[in-house]
């Protein structure tokens, strides 16, 4: 039996197929590949970054900052337990040297990651440059500061900032 589709409906199942095709892309960031970091009990993908300044004016009172944002999956592998740690631990941002305080960022609650068993979230991390650090980000600004990510605690992996497309490399293998 021949089944008869009219243009409209087979416009409409083209598109759906379209953009169910192209969001695919998207679940790359948070593969299992060489690009993540295998911490034992969990993975971490390290995605693209950017920092923003914000100057709050004169007389307001308040202080130029910049947050510096990272976007990370992470993967729980245990498909029994879940966990909690402080994010402050697990991932260190340091410009020039300097260590940059992590902020916040909608992977984590109170500065705490908190997984179920075998979830995998994807998300950013804020890190705030205060008003002593503005040379850092002016530093950024003319691609010339050294931006450092370490993952992990024991092992870790530190991951440095690339300007061309404003990502994240791995150094070197688990120390």
């Amino acid at each position: 039996m021949a089944m008869k589709i009219d243009r409209r409906a087979f416009l409409k199942t083209s598109a759906a197929m379209a953009v169910a095709v192209s969001m695919t892309g998207l679940l790359g960031g948070c593969s299992d590949g060489d690009i993540g970091t295998d911490l034992g009990g969990f993975t971490v993908a390290v995605g693209k970054w950017s920092a923003v300044p914000h100057d709050q004016g004169i007389g307001t009172g308040k202080s130029w900052y910049a947050d510096f944002t990272v976007t990370v999956c992470v993967h729980n592998l245990d498909s029994v337990n879940g966990f909690s740690f402080p994010a402050k631990s697990v991932f260190v941002l340091k410009i020039n040297g300097q260590k940059v305080a992590l902020q916040g960022g909608d992977l984590l609650s109170n500065i705490t990651l908190v997984m179920k068993k075998g979830e995998r979230k994807t998300g950013v991390l804020t890190f705030r440059l205060d008003e002593s650090q503005k040379m850092l980000y002016q530093a950024m600004e003319a691609h010339t500061a050294d931006i450092k990510l370490r993952v992990g605690v024991d092992p870790t992996e530190t991951y440095t900032g690339v300007y061309e497309g404003y990502t994240f490399k791995k150094d070197s293998k688990l120390a």
